[in-house]
């Protein structure tokens, strides 16, 4: 019984194929929707970045 189980594995097929299709978007984004993504990236990326500049004098400071 032990074999017919690690046969039956086995010859079980892989994961099924997605069905990824190249071409132009079905509905392109507008300028708002555009602009809204960019600040989003902007303010996530560089964000977090510009607030430990501008607080980089208390990080110096000694308590």
């Amino acid at each position: 019984r032990s074999a017919r189980s690690l046969l039956r594995s086995a010859a079980r097929p892989g994961p099924a194929r997605r069905g990824i299709v190249s071409g132009p978007p079905q509905n392109p984004l507008g300028l708002a929707e555009t602009l809204v993504g960019f600040a989003a990236m902007f303010a996530a990326c560089l964000g977090p970045a510009a607030w430990v500049l501008a607080h980089l004098g208390d990080y110096k400071k000694r308590e």
